[in-house]
């Protein structure tokens, strides 16, 4: 009689787990499951799934870690909404904890800014392109109010991002000029940085304008070249420690 396979192996719970898993984040990360959903219980959500209750709370804890979930007393577990802070906080720690330095932040800073600039030359609408100089406008109104014109320095550079039609550039550039905060608050108070800037942004929005892709990457690349410069000068001051630059707003 020739021999033949009768039978199936049979799923392990912890591939169980992971298929489960995958299709919770499947769900989420389409939509499907909205932020501040409330899922059914472990019961329910076993007997629609097809597997059992252990699996479902193991795939409920390995979310809840991933942050994609969260269990509140008295609700149950929902839907946690992705921000910002969410990314930007942890790669704060990961830098302060992994020697990052500004000159690092300033070679990934320029990839991203160049970039951005020299997509928003080419697919600026007019409206984005009144936004940059409402901005610059805005800038120019705050110049003595420190904590607003680095708002508004800030603002600028990621409507430039926005700019770029690419979402995951504001995402990033928002993470990396976070890390930013507490020196440039410190740098912006020098007089010459206004008087450097807002013609460096300037420069930028009228090569954004003139649809010239190479102008605006080397006015952007200037503007990049001053920022470091005052930067450095700043830290060669000691008015703050280096590490200090990397820890996440939250922190401090």
């Amino acid at each position: 009689m020739e021999s033949r396979r009768l039978f199936r192996t049979v799923e392990s719970p912890e591939r169980l787990v992971h298929k489960v898993v995958d299709q919770f984040e499947k769900l989420i990360t389409t939509g499907e499951l909205a932020p501040s959903t409330r899922l059914p219980s472990e019961r329910e959500f076993g007997e629609q799934l097809g597997v059992s209750r252990t699996v479902v709370r193991e795939a409920v804890h390995i979310l809840v870690a991933k942050g994609l979930l969260e269990s509140r007393q008295g609700i149950g577990t929902i839907v946690r909404e992705v921000t910002r802070d969410r990314v930007t906080e942890p790669l704060g720690w990961y830098l302060q904890s992994n020697g990052a330095t500004t000159e690092h932040l300033h070679d990934v800073r320029s990839i991203l800014e160049l970039e951005s600039v020299r997509l928003a030359a080419v697919q600026a609408t007019p409206e984005e392109i009144s936004n940059l100089r409402e901005n610059l406008a805005r800038m120019e109104a705050r110049r003595d109010d420190v904590v607003q014109l680095v708002a508004g320095d800030e603002a600028f550079h990621r409507a430039v991002a926005a700019t770029s039609h690419n979402p995951l550039m504001v995402v990033l550039l928002d993470s990396i000029r976070d890390l930013m905060q507490e020196v440039r608050l410190q740098v912006h108070r020098h007089p010459v940085v206004y008087a450097t800037i807002v013609p460096d942004h300037r420069q930028i929005v009228d090569a954004i304008q003139a649809r010239d892709s190479v102008a605006a990457c080397q006015a952007m690349q200037q503007h990049l070249d001053h920022a470091l410069l005052f930067q450095r000068e700043f830290l060669a001051t000691g008015a703050v420690a280096k590490a200090d630059l990397f820890a996440p707003a939250a922190a401090k």
